[in-house]
């Protein structure tokens, strides 16, 4: 009997030490995490501009080399956004040459005009330059887009990033080219029902800020 206690001392003392260097050895990973992240630079959002529907800043150029917003307009809802969206359209051929769209804005061309009941996703089209790359890829994830929206249709600062889409909406990349300065992303809002929509004789008052993580 005594025989058998010894054992089973030994085989406890065992499963302890085991724990013990199982715990130690994570408490050692855990370490070295920490002082990975602590030593790690990390990248942080900035906002690189904030836009309301009366200071349009140009299709081809929001300012200089840097990142910012192209146009504003709506799409109709009869459309593919992951589709339509994913069309470069610039230098010379602008969105707001296309049937499908309406409510264009930028210095080059303001239509503020929308048909009435015509249901629509909202696009903010927007520039990042390659303080968005990672090496000498540009990375959608450090995009991001929120929009607001008051009057007939409220949207209430939501935000939709360069590389997720959902029943939200989502960011189409619409050229990415690791030699190019510019990654240019179309985000879109989606209401997930019938569209949005302006009324008869209504109103549509937006503000959307463009961030970046670097």
């Amino acid at each position: 009997m005594e025989e058998k206690k010894k054992n089973n001392s030994k085989k406890a003392g065992i499963i302890l030490g085991l724990f013990a260097a199982f715990a130690a050895t994570i408490m050692i990973v855990s370490n070295m995490n920490i002082v990975i992240d602590e030593n790690k630079d990390v990248a942080t959002w900035h906002q690189v501009a904030f836009i309301d529907h009366l200071t349009p800043l140009g299709e081809n150029d929001p300012d200089g080399d840097d990142s910012g917003w192209a146009a504003t307009f709506c799409l109709d809802y009869a459309e593919t956004p992951a589709t339509c969206l994913a069309s470069n359209a610039t230098n010379g051929t602008e969105y707001s040459s296309w049937t499908n769209v309406s409510g264009y804005i930028d210095t080059d061309d303001t239509d503020k005009d929308l048909k009435s009941e015509d249901p629509f996703y909202f696009v903010v089209r927007c520039r990042f330059n390659d303080s968005v790359k990672s090496g000498s890829d540009f990375i959608g994830s450090r995009c991001r887009c929120h929009l607001n929206v008051t009057g007939d249709e409220t949207i209430s600062a939501v935000g939709q990033r360069g590389d997720i889409t959902g029943v939200t909406g989502g960011g189409i990349v619409s050229h990415n080219d690791t030699d190019d300065d510019y990654i240019w992303i179309n985000f879109y809002w989606d209401d997930n029902s019938d569209g949005y929509r302006i009324t008869d004789d209504g109103t549509l008052t937006w503000n959307v800020t463009i961030s970046a993580k670097y």
